[in-house]
């Protein structure tokens, strides 16, 4: 309810604003400057932590600006200056810019730390278009106009840190799983001071004196921005997001090149016409090209890696225990048996455990293969505990289970691991909200000079139906090949 009378109350202002007599139109405006600064307060109140930094932030932003705003009535109104550029005010108004900035660059860094490629494409746009628009329709502007080089600066920098914003903050909204209004209506203020800075430096005259419907695009900002702070979705604003889908498809890298070779060839076409340009934006938007392109490179080479790696996970891994599958069990054992024998003469240094579990399918008949699979994750689980950290536990498939150890003597280390086993399948498990009991087989093969993997396996899997003829639910049966 308080969002809807604020934004109400607000944008209804706003959209009258023209409506009012001239001598009334400054009242109209601070009241929706001044309603900015308790909306802000209420947004940094509701929320927690560094979430409240933006709002923070924007608060002293506002409050800045108000006083920015009633210095700019008093020169205006009072003193009967044409304008308030190059006074105190527009001092004010420049800092006061500089902290809404910060509270949007605590949002961006915030929801968008996860989306460093598309955080890079978007600044890599904005200096794009933002050089476009500066040195084809406002430097030839504000050249004729005769506007001194320290204003061109100032408003330069202010142009480029508010079109960045509007591109980060359009970027974090769209990109994000969930669309937050507060960050939607925050990208609405930066375009709405976008289009109101641009729209002043256009009809302003060389006096620095321009239309009153200029103010309509700021105090849209303002409606917006305190729309923003009092919406519920404030507290949310600087919450950490997932990562977008990353997809560099043609279509998006020819357009990112396009925006790469955009700057310097309005900017040079323009030299080679004799036209005005500006050497400072060729120079800084050229510098800001190639760390824009590493950033993004860095990001696909990232990508590229967990990608990779996700890959090699799931080529030796199995997806339900998490424990290394048959492919992987397989390579430990062959990489065993290359390796040179301790001493051939002593006990046997490679044993391997073929384990079935016993009363496995009439849970996953009885409770669901939902059960079933958490009875498999529970008996993986039990099964890392009986090992050393040296011996191999896998997922050969279905309900089998391979132990791999390897030891100087692997038949006491076979022994200590089977007690183990014993113990620990004594113990009932409780899947779907049920206890139930099961049992483990195991067949036992020792490793023999020039043994090979399969006949090692084979042996240790034969052994194991051997032991299947003694099972029972709640013990180890066990056979050795």
């Amino acid at each position: 309810m308080t969002f809807r009378w604020y934004a109400l109350a607000s944008f209804g202002l706003t959209a009258a604003y023209l409506a009012f007599p001239g001598e009334l139109r400054g009242i109209a405006f601070l009241l929706i400057t001044l309603g900015a600064i308790p909306a802000a307060v209420m947004g940094a109140r509701r929320s927690k932590g560094t979430g409240r930094m933006p709002w923070w932030l924007l608060l002293t932003a506002l409050t800045v600006f108000n006083v920015g705003n009633v210095l700019y009535f008093w020169y205006v109104y009072v003193q009967h200056r044409p304008t308030a550029d190059g006074t105190l005010a527009d001092l004010l108004f420049s800092t006061a810019n500089i902290f809404v900035f910060a509270a949007a660059l605590t949002i961006i860094v915030r929801r968008g730390r996860r989306d460093v490629g598309g955080m890079a494409d978007a600044a890599l746009t904005s200096l794009a278009v933002g050089g476009l628009l500066w040195d084809v329709v406002l430097l030839p502007h504000l050249t004729a106009l005769g506007m001194t080089e320290p204003r061109q600066m100032a408003l330069f920098v202010n142009i480029f840190l508010t079109l960045g914003t509007f591109g980060a903050l359009l970027r974090v909204s769209k990109a994000a799983p969930e669309r937050l209004v507060t960050v939607t209506l925050f990208s609405v203020a930066s375009g709405a001071t976008l289009i109101g800075n641009v729209t002043s430096a256009l009809v302003s005259d060389p006096h620095g004196v321009r239309p009153d419907w200029t103010n309509v695009p700021f105090l849209l900002a303002y409606s917006a921005l305190t729309a923003a702070a009092v919406h519920p979705s404030a507290a949310q604003a600087t919450r950490l997001t997932p990562a977008p889908k990353d997809d560099l498809s043609p279509g998006r890298l020819t357009f990112l090149g396009a925006m790469m070779a955009l700057i310097p060839l309005v900017g040079g076409g323009r030299v080679l016409f004799g036209l005005p340009t500006d050497g400072v934006l060729l120079a800084i938007g050229s510098a800001l090209v190639v760390p824009l392109v590493m950033v993004r490179i860095a990001a696909l080479s990232a990508q590229r890696r967990q990608a990779e790696q996700a890959l090699r996970r799931m080529a030796a891994q199995d997806s339900l225990t998490g424990l290394p599958n048959r492919g992987a069990c397989l390579e430990r054992i062959t990489a065993a048996l290359a390796e040179p024998v301790p001493c051939p003469d002593a006990a046997p240094w490679l044993a391997v455990l073929f384990c079935d579990l016993d009363g496995f399918k009439p849970v996953n008949d009885r409770f669901g293969h939902a059960a079933g699979d958490q009875l498999l994750i529970a008996v993986a689980d039990r099964l890392r505990s009986c090992v050393r950290d040296t011996d191999l536990v896998s997922r050969f498939g279905g309900d089998e289970f391979v132990i791999v150890c390897q030891a100087t003597d692997s038949r006491a280390a076979v022994t200590a691991v089977c007690e183990r086993i014993r113990t620990m399948v004594r113990q009932p498990i409780t899947v779907a909200g049920q206890t139930v009991q099961i049992g483990i087989s195991v067949g036992v093969a020792f490793a023999e000079p020039g043994s090979t993997t399969d006949g090692l396996v084979g042996r240790a899997d034969q052994a194991m139906y051997k032991a299947k003829q003694s099972k029972a639910l709640g013990n180890l049966s066990l056979a050795a090949a």
